[in-house]
């Protein structure tokens, strides 16, 4: 029997290799046409000429092709080949999309642009994009002016970067580890080069950190003792090859460093022998590999902020294990450090009535983290309930609104003079500091319930820690998703793999506001851009939300099912 099962077993590991290898060969065909469709997204294309609903589709099945790969990953006996398979393939995949347009997205020249400034001695948190177009290269101008103006007029490629940047209005958002990746990119690229081999260098440098990415998790899913064909959960997710290979978002460099922070705190965590006295010892080699775990989570801070977020988790869960003692340095290092690196941001001093905020450092970051709202859910119901619509005409306000309007205009009114707010202003700071305590609630909860002697809880409220952040954000930008990927084969529910296929209807948007500028969607009140946010933003999130409740309720149903029975088959065998 012994052996017939062991040929059973190798005969169904062959067929779920062959299976896995056509669907890579699909997946493949996939986004090479995906790659081919995405010229006639150049930036100059008229928007009702961009076949989105036909990429969206093939997106579909790709991702149709992804979960079949991870049910059979998911399976205990399989291919020795198989990791080998997944690793090749992701590279074949990110190549392929290497080489195509990005897809409704224009990000990428923001960071071509502030490699280029960087390379020349300017800090790009200093000028607006802005600025150096209305700009002439006289000697009348501050000198690092006249530079970047004399690097525009010189240049066309850099000249066309900058006219290509979103929001040139305020300088650049993005903190100065990733600012260090954008100028090696810029660095790296022949001078003379043409606009286009920029941005695919740019892009390389991305997808570098993307495959990087994926050999970490590997090493952590080995240091868990879990199926290291469970990382084709990364390696293959079709989002990571839209918003990294295609579009060239510069998270791929926090998530790479947040997912190697986490896998050396997991090492730290790991089992160590208590002495007989009872009082914990200092592994001095232990020790340097947690400092050494917090310069690299200050470092991802440094590239995106949104890594701060895991600190409360980690510093419980060193304190838990190793001790007041041993968290002080660690800690202490990586706050120092953080600080160090995110003091560019920072003004040298405070601006003063009237003063003009041209050389305000800060000025970007702090226009997106008031201003800045897409795609979003939880926020979206909270600030819609807030906001007065006694201005707003039918076609604005959501359908969603239970709130009074009274009550609302007295908030609102109330708040804007205590605070000296415009009343535009309020009901986005309301709704902030709401759904910040929400996930400040859920951090500590999360944090507090993790077990720091088990590295898959760990990984697991790490996980829950950065999912539920997004989830409560203002901006879930589908490239936001990609934050929590690394680390979602860790997580018990399934239900969670669906959000990397439900975030694609974000683009949605882009076709129904080109389409429908002004006339209302199927009778609605609603024209394009209305529409996907009061509508289509339910149709995104509102069954996700239901399915997750549900899995929740089952969960904690058979959980309270075994704790009865397990007292009662306790008495039966006392007596």
């Amino acid at each position: 029997m012994t052996g017939e099962s062991t040929q059973t077993e190798e005969a169904t590991s062959k067929q779920d290799f062959r299976l896995l290898v056509i669907l890579a060969g699909w997946s493949t065909c996939l986004y090479g046409i995906i790659a081919i469709l995405s010229w006639q997204f150049d930036f100059d294309s008229i928007p009702t000429d961009r076949p989105i609903v036909a990429v969206l589709c093939l997106f579909a099945v790709g991702f149709a092709c992804y979960l079949g790969a991870i049910r059979i990953a998911w399976r205990p006996q399989s291919d020795p080949r198989t990791l080998q398979l997944i690793i090749g393939s992701a590279i074949v995949f990110r190549v392929v999309m290497l080489f195509s347009l990005p897809i409704q997205e224009v990000d990428i020249y923001r960071y071509l642009w502030d490699g280029a400034v960087s390379t020349a001695g300017v800090s790009p948190f200093r000028y607006s994009p802005q600025q150096v177009r209305l700009t002439e290269s006289s000697p009348q101008e501050e000198n690092a002016l006249r530079r970047l103006a004399e690097m525009r007029e010189e240049d066309p490629a850099i000249a066309e970067i900058l006219h290509r940047v979103h929001f040139s209005e305020l300088p650049t958002i993005y903190p100065p580890t990733s600012q260090a990746v954008f100028a090696a990119a810029n660095l790296t690229t022949p001078s003379s080069s043409s606009l286009l081999t920029r941005l695919f260098v740019m892009k390389a440098w991305f997808i570098g950190f993307d495959l990087a990415t994926l050999l970490v998790v590997i090493a952590l899913l080995r240091q868990l003792a879990l199926p290291t064909g469970l990382c084709v959960i990364y390696a293959w997710c079709p989002l990571l090859l839209k918003e990294v290979a295609n579009s060239g978002h510069l998270d791929a460099i926090a998530v790479f460093l947040t997912t190697l922070s986490v896998y050396m705190f997991v090492r730290c965590l790991g089992c160590q022998a208590v002495p007989e006295s009872g009082r914990r010892l200092i592994d001095p080699g232990r020790l340097s590999y947690a400092v050494l775990a917090g310069v690299v989570l200050a470092f991802a801070v440094g590239a995106k902020l949104y890594p701060i977020v895991l600190a409360p988790l980690i510093l419980l869960a060193l304190v838990r294990r190793r001790g007041w003692r041993f968290t002080l340095v660690p800690a202490a290092t990586f706050i120092i450090t953080t600080l160090a690196l995110l003091s560019p941001i920072v003004p040298s001093q405070p601006a003063t009535a009237g003063e003009s905020q041209a050389h305000d450092p800060s000025l970007g970051v702090v226009t997106f983290l008031r201003r800045w709202e897409m795609n979003d859910f939880l926020f979206l119901i909270v600030i819609e309930n807030l906001k007065p619509t006694a201005q707003r005409g039918p076609h604005e306000t959501a359908w969603f609104t239970v709130i009074p309007e009274s009550a609302r205009e007295s908030m609102v009114d109330s708040v804007s003079a205590q605070l000296n707010l415009a009343p535009a202003e309020v009901p986005f700071l309301i709704s902030r500091a709401i759904t910040a305590t929400i996930f400040m609630i859920i951090a500590v909860t999360l944090a507090w319930r993790s077990t720091p002697q088990n590295p898959k809880s760990f990984c697991e409220s790490a996980f829950l820690t950065i999912a539920w952040f997004w989830l409560l954000c203002p901006t879930l930008n589908p490239w936001y998703w990609t934050w929590a990927l690394p680390l979602l084969p860790f997580t018990r529910s399934r239900v969670w793999l669906a959000l990397s296929g439900l975030v694609f209807l974000y683009y949605l948007r882009f076709w129904l506001d080109a389409h429908f500028p002004t006339t209302a969607v199927l009778r609605s009140p609603y024209t394009g851009a209305a529409f996907f946010d009061f509508v289509v933003t339910w149709i995104e999130f509102g069954p996700w939300f239901v399915a997750l409740a549900m899995g929740f309720l089952i969960r904690f149903h058979l959980k309270s099912t075994r704790a009865s029975i397990l007292p009662r088959r306790t008495r039966c065998q006392s007596h």
